[in-house]
């Protein structure tokens, strides 16, 4: 099973809390999950007409089905633009859920695969 994530990070500078905290913020948020690549466009793309109304987004600046060489274009950034030292990344990440026990399973035929082809390179 696969599902879509669109999800917006944000980058920007704050007062820090206390003494030890970083000037650097990170906040993502979770704007949802769909089922389909499509539903995710659709909505990320509604949610770069709301980016629009505080930030510079052109109009070519939207989520595609088709873009480069026929990919899907999952990720929008500000970053080519002033900024105003606010950064954001709009993103669709497909998320797979997978069988725990499997993927450990996996994981060790993985290790086993990677030490034979590491020991038939040694001379």
């Amino acid at each position: 099973m696969r599902k879509e994530l669109l999800t917006i990070e944000f980058r920007y500078s704050d007062k820090p809390k206390n003494e030890d905290s970083s000037t650097c913020i990170t906040k993502t948020i979770t704007i949802g999950t769909f089922n389909t690549l499509e539903e995710a466009i659709n909505e990320g793309n509604i949610v770069l007409k709301t980016l629009s109304k505080a930030f510079e987004v052109r109009a070519d600046n939207k989520f595609r089905l088709k873009y480069l060489f026929g990919s899907p274009c999952r990720l929008v950034t500000n970053c080519c633009y002033p900024t105003n030292g606010i950064q954001y990344f709009a993103k669709i990440t497909q998320l797979k859920y997978d069988d725990l026990s499997e993927t450990i399973t996996e994981t060790f035929e993985a290790i086993k695969r990677y030490r034979k082809y590491k020991n038939s390179e040694e001379y």
